[in-house]
């Protein structure tokens, strides 16, 4: 099966991150932040990074305004103005980037995308990229200092922190679907076009 990680850069030395990526011997980044840049480590901002990888010759693509998810457009939000992940993904760019996830790896690269937050689960690349791709039966494997989580345990997690708010029906064994825990999670970090708050 093919295999794509993900990574969040946080505020890790520029070193410690690199080696995370040798670690697993990831040869290409596919940055998916709509705005490359950090507030709390500049190291990370898109030329700084893009140069630091070059020399430990690392391929930099910028995918964040393919597979970024900072929306204004109307047409991509929920009414309460955070943006709709499932409605991302059925626009052509959205579905451009996946297809060039695709063919990079036909081509043999090792990719991860990065994104700035530390944790998967608290970012899109976990709710709206991750979720996609693992639908088009792409391995995702989470890249931590110490460990590797799959989707699959991401989505255990997932289940688990919304169980409290799953209407059982009265039926026995009755398990939300995992689209509908998505969606709550979506929810959550959304980016919200009103406040300009959460994971873009």
């Amino acid at each position: 099966m093919n295999t794509i990680h993900t990574i969040g850069h946080s505020i890790y030395e520029v070193d410690d991150f690199i080696k995370l990526l040798q670690n697993n011997n990831i040869n290409t980044i596919v940055d998916v932040r709509s705005t490359p840049y950090s507030k709390f480590a500049s190291q990370y901002n898109k030329d700084s990074i893009k140069q630091y990888l070059k020399e430990k010759k690392i391929c930099y693509i910028f995918m964040g305004d393919l597979l970024g998810a900072r929306y204004e457009d109307k047409n991509l939000l929920f009414d309460n103005g955070k943006v709709d992940f499932k409605k991302v993904q059925e626009i052509k760019s959205f579905q451009d980037g996946i297809t060039r996830l695709e063919k990079g790896i036909i081509k043999g690269y090792n990719i991860s995308l990065m994104c700035s937050e530390k944790e998967a689960f608290d970012c899109h690349r976990f709710g709206l990229i991750s979720e996609f791709l693992s639908k088009k039966d792409i391995n995702i494997q989470h890249i931590y200092p110490n460990k590797i989580v799959s989707q699959k345990q991401l989505e255990q997690q997932l289940l688990k922190k919304y169980d409290k708010r799953i209407d059982y029906l009265g039926l026995e064994n009755y398990k939300m679907p995992i689209e509908q825990v998505y969606e709550l999670r979506n929810q959550d970090i959304a980016y919200n076009s009103i406040t300009k708050e959460g994971d873009d």
